[in-house]
């Protein structure tokens, strides 16, 4: 999922935190930024109760609680990632994200409601940046694993495809993971259409 990438925000958090200036938001993305969680909540919780339009803090929020983990982490993020993705709707980051905590509690939960918008929302997260490997990795996964009727393997095959014309590399670690999934769950033709194609792109390594 999406979720799983965001640490790698982490690299150009300075340099946004810089851009913002000497402000709540931005002291609190730099709190997030070296992983100080628990302080960037604190900093961001006035902020969102008395500026409630404020996207950036409320994504922000949503990211620190869930990365200070816990068994309801994916359950108080998900509102708050909500909010920045509705009062910015084309901002792919907070779509992916959101759409990531949404997956992880349908497969947590079995929601098919929670399926429908995480699917959703990565889709047009896909939508406004085609350039978003790892959104189009998160959705390969949902289609390759999610049951009828939400599944579907001709799309998960989709997604790898379109990963393959940007990074054949990274599309065949993709075509592997996603024969792995289609074997566990019985499709074992496709399976093998799916190492095939893997080792088109990048042969396995002789043992």
């Amino acid at each position: 999922m999406r979720v799983a990438r965001t640490g790698a925000l982490g690299l150009c958090l300075p340099l946004l935190a810089a851009a913002l200036g000497a402000s709540p938001v931005g002291d609190a993305v730099t709190l997030f930024g070296q992983k100080r969680y628990a302080e960037a909540k604190a900093a961001l919780e006035p902020i969102v109760a008395s500026e409630p339009s404020n996207a950036e803090a409320s994504y922000y929020l949503g990211m620190s609680l869930l990365r200070l983990g816990g068994p309801s982490s994916l359950d108080t993020s998900r509102p708050w990632l909500a909010k920045a993705a509705k009062l910015e709707p084309e901002n792919e980051g907070y779509l992916a994200d959101y759409a990531g905590v949404c997956l992880l509690l349908a497969d947590r939960d079995s929601s098919f409601s929670l399926a429908l918008e995480g699917r959703d929302a990565m889709t047009r997260a896909i939508a406004a940046n085609p350039g978003d490997l790892a959104a189009c990795e998160g959705l390969m996964r949902f289609y390759a694993r999610a049951p009828w009727p939400l599944g579907d393997t001709s799309r998960a095959f989709e997604m790898v495809a379109y990963v393959s014309t940007k990074d054949p590399k990274r599309a065949a670690k993709d075509y592997r993971e996603l024969a792995d999934t289609l074997r566990k769950s019985g499709h074992a033709d496709q399976a093998e259409e799916a190492a095939k194609l893997a080792q088109s792109l990048a042969p396995a390594p002789a043992h």
